[in-house]
């Protein structure tokens, strides 16, 4: 079998990826994109997503992605070339008891200190930005430089861009790596075999699945959070909503429809195995909405925005995500692999960082200083280990 020599082999073609495939191609590197579906395909997280950009309550260990990716947001679209559909209609975290209000307050003052942008809000504020907020809201951090985008859209992007700089997407069969000795030496995927000097693993939920074949024992495991979309009604939310001791994420789509996440969890099957109308597949891994989760997510989005309470249900649907041991991903070289690189366990936030990502990674690979990856290398205790 001859295989096809690349300087960088992606295997995922999600956000991430695809956007670590950009980042390189701006820099005139060889690379091709492996994946069993396209861009943003049922049910990677790239096409689940919720779409929030925010830089609020994130791990300290993610600042530095954070805010260089916040930057990057609003001229996005302009440097792709596409309509992202990006908002820049903030992000408002509400508060309803004095306790979380407390916290709140530490919290923004680490942050703020940490030079993100983000402050507190009365209660009044809170419903100037949010008409129809529960009076139980005593009060709310405001993120104004946040927003929302088009997942999918954002995704195509990031890969329809790569493309055009030369990049090589091959999808429609999934991928195995191969190993000789200590090294990473490529995968092969169907009837075709790629090698390269450095291979990158971006494949969110089946991460962890790819590099085990090779001996490599990553810290990632699949979630399948369920999502629920709404008719379209009157606009009147500008900004993403989140609240303290509610599972809740809700945003207004451009064309007037409600989303709402929070991560309420759907049924993962591993095995392949799971049935039903909601059942969505890829490779041997599916996920199937919960009843009990999608009325738990009305009832909780409901209570916080009276607004919603004259929409109805239109669609729910899950999508299977990485979620890593401590929540935050694993960005860097797996010791003990020569030329393995992995992108993964975002843990349901890695959206907003996409940008940042494939920026960063891409300086890291051409060997300069990516000091915001440092906190997220995958050689930090318990979240790795090989054979």
């Amino acid at each position: 079998m001859a295989a096809s020599h690349a300087d960088v082999l992606i295997v995922g073609g999600g956000v991430i990826g695809s956007s670590i495939a950009y980042h390189l191609a701006l820099r005139g590197t060889r690379v091709v994109v492996l994946d069993q579906m396209p861009p943003a395909t049922s049910p990677s997280a790239s096409w689940a997503s919720a779409g929030g950009v925010r830089q609020q309550r994130r791990d300290p260990r993610e600042w530095a992605l954070t805010r260089a990716a916040a930057q990057r947001w609003p001229g996005l679209a302009g440097e792709l070339g596409a309509d992202i559909e990006f908002r820049q209609g903030g992000h408002l975290h509400v508060v309803e008891t004095d306790d979380d209000l407390r916290a709140l307050e530490e919290r923004v003052a680490r942050e703020r200190d940490a030079g993100l942008d983000v402050q507190i809000v009365s209660a009044a504020e809170a419903q100037r930005l949010a008409p129809g907020i529960a009076e139980t809201v005593i009060a709310g951090a405001f993120s104004p430089s946040d927003g929302q985008a088009n997942p999918v859209k954002t995704t195509r992007a990031f890969a329809a861009a790569a493309s055009a700089r030369g990049v090589s997407y091959r999808t429609g069969m999934p991928a195995r790596l191969f190993r000789e000795h200590d090294r990473v030496r490529g995968a092969v995927a169907g009837d075709d075999a790629f090698t390269a000097d450095t291979v990158v693993v971006a494949a969110g939920a089946w991460s962890a699945g790819l590099v085990e074949h090779i001996g490599v024992h990553l810290s990632i495991v699949p979630r399948g959070p369920q999502m629920i979309l709404t008719d379209p009604a009157p606009p009147v939310l500008a900004p993403t909503v989140t609240g303290s001791g509610r599972a809740l994420s809700l945003k207004q789509l451009p064309a007037g429809a409600y989303f709402i996440g929070g991560g309420w969890p759907s049924d993962v099957d591993a095995g392949g195995l799971a049935a039903g109308h909601h059942e969505i597949k890829a490779g041997r891994m599916t996920c199937t909405v919960r009843d009990d989760s999608v009325q738990g997510s009305w009832r909780v989005a409901t209570e916080v925005f009276a607004p919603l309470r004259t929409c109805r249900i239109r669609q729910a649907w899950c999508g299977l995500e990485g979620q890593s041991a401590d929540g935050v991903p694993l960005i860097g070289p797996v010791p003990g692999v020569a030329g393995l690189y992995v992108a993964a366990g975002f843990s349901g936030h890695g959206f907003q960082l996409s940008p940042a990502v494939g920026a960063a990674v891409a300086a890291s690979l051409h060997g300069e200083p990516a000091v915001e990856l440092h906190p997220l290398s995958p050689t930090r205790a318990g979240a790795i280990g090989t054979d």
